[in-house]
């Protein structure tokens, strides 16, 4: 039975995520030795113990533990002697429940004031007040307005549901209500614009355009009227996913805005095909290219993520990231030994991509003749490794056995079984007991390390090959490989 690994990427993520802190107190240093202070005077407040966390892409992280001060009651001061780092931070109570968000921009000395300030009320953004800090004046201001825009948009919907659903329903009013709602909408849509539009200049208005969808076009039509490109509006979309992004701008990760944003872009929006995700993300990279924070980020995020997909062809993703930008020097960050790890499994994993001719295998079977996994004029070659003692491989051998009796002909395949039990006697006995009818090899004699070469960490495991020996789907489990190769076999699945 396998084990599950925690992948190169996913240290080095833990790695780097470990000395944000450090990270975020010298990006501070870099920036001025002035200092800073935000006081914090919540009146009402019992806690004498607060925390202020920083967001980093889709986490928060401690920047500070609050005590109440001695001297001033309900104040609690956050004071650094250098600038505190930009981003979007929160203030959260000792049971972790959050009580504000404030944006830390170009004011990083300032004060906050709330009285009885409640983290469930409706109204908590009507009960602070920031001095010196234009910019968390104007976040205030906005998220004021557009809840004023959504109480009224949600109010409008209910009134029209329940005018709908009376015994008599008034459609004069009905459409009254619906005009009134879509005035509110276009003025929510407006506000947004116009906030947007004064406010590109401040890391809060740059995270709040980055939250926003591009626009989409017209399609282009034919004289007739029909589309040129039904898939328009799809490749648009796609194609100017991060119009809104200011690629200058590494804040941003330092706010909510970004790492949903890039994790959509991946889940959503870019179709999971190799060379399609390659493309975008190479073209993604360029536009991030001189941002060394975000370069770094997304270099990472991108690798981590296609190491652990578990799509079976998207460790190509993988091998493309570390040749193409590990491997070239383009990320001087990773330590020189992880790095060498990284290239020799991209180099590993690049002789078993699906699409690549199998690395070819002789192994003897159990009178000591040889034979290679070349060898079998069939359609499809099926390589089937697996230990004696293996939990899994006691279920999935069964059933590869009745497959094959059942359709080895109608399908065209054959069978290479590879026992990786150093067990001779064992396996012999296990070969005339389960009544394996393919050809089966083992024992420690191999032209290769074939547990390197194919990656066989854990068992059972199966490579599916074509009459050319390329390789078309790798590590599927057995009750997958049916229907693959029936459906591969019909023209269904296409790479």
């Amino acid at each position: 039975m396998g084990i599950k690994r925690i992948g190169i990427c996913s240290l080095i993520m833990c790695l780097f995520f470990l000395h944000l802190d450090t990270f975020a107190q010298k990006k501070g240093k870099k920036q001025d030795d002035k200092g800073s202070e935000i006081k914090f005077i919540l009146e009402g407040l019992p806690d004498t113990l607060l925390y202020f966390a920083y967001y980093y892409a889709d986490n928060t992280y401690m920047y500070d533990t609050l005590h109440r001060s001695r001297k001033e009651p309900y104040t609690f001061i956050c004071r650094k002697d250098s600038l505190i780092p930009r981003g979007i931070y929160l203030l959260a109570k000792q049971d972790k429940v959050k009580l504000m968000e404030l944006v830390i921009d170009s004011s990083t000395s300032f004060t906050v004031k709330a009285t009885n300030l409640n983290s469930e009320a409706m109204d908590i953004l009507n009960n602070l007040q920031f001095i010196n800090s234009p910019e968390n004046e104007i976040m205030v201001t906005y998220f004021l307005t557009m809840s004023m825009f959504q109480r009224e948009i949600y109010r409008l919907a209910n009134e029209i549901r329940q005018e709908e659903t009376a015994d008599n329903p008034d459609t004069a009013r009905i459409d009254e209500q619906k005009k009134e709602r879509r005035l509110y909408q276009d003025s929510l849509r407006n506000y947004m614009s116009t906030f947007i539009d004064n406010n590109r200049h401040t890391l809060f208005g740059k995270a709040r355009l980055l939250s926003q969808d591009v626009s989409i076009p017209e399609p282009p039509k034919n004289p007739d009227g029909s589309l040129v490109d039904s898939n328009f509006a799809y490749q648009y979309y796609m194609n100017h996913y991060w119009d809104n992004m200011d690629f200058s701008e590494s804040a941003l990760l330092s706010t909510p805005a970004f790492s949903p944003r890039l994790k959509t872009y991946y889940e959503e929006v870019i179709p999971p095909l190799i060379d399609t995700v390659i493309k975008y993300t190479d073209l993604l990279l360029e536009k991030a290219k001189d941002n060394e924070e975000l370069f770094q980020y997304i270099i990472r995020f991108v690798t981590s993520r296609y190491e652990r997909s578990q799509y079976v062809a998207h460790d190509a993703i993988f091998v493309h990231m570390v040749q193409k930008y590990y491997a070239e020097g383009l990320c001087p960050w990773v330590d020189e030994a992880v790095l060498e790890e990284m290239v020799k499994k991209a180099e590993k994993l690049s002789l078993i991509l699906i699409g690549r001719k199998a690395p070819e295998l002789y192994m003897a079977d159990t009178n000591g003749v040889f034979h290679s996994n070349y060898e079998f004029d069939r359609k499809y070659t099926i390589m089937w490794f697996w230990e004696l003692n293996c939990g899994h491989c006691k279920t999935a051998t069964p059933k590869l056995v009745e497959f094959y009796n059942r359709a080895k002909d109608s399908l065209d395949f054959e069978v290479y079984a590879v026992c990786t039990s150093s067990d001779t006697v064992k396996w012999k006995q296990a070969i005339i007991e389960k009544q394996l009818p393919w050809i089966n090899v083992g024992g420690n004699k191999a032209n290769i390390n074939y547990r390197i070469v194919y990656d066989v960490t854990s068992t059972p495991v199966i490579y599916v090959l074509d009459k050319e020996k390329k390789i078309i789907v790798k590590k599927i489990g057995i009750d997958e490989l049916e229907p693959f190769l029936r459906n591969y076999d019909e023209g269904k699945i296409k790479y």
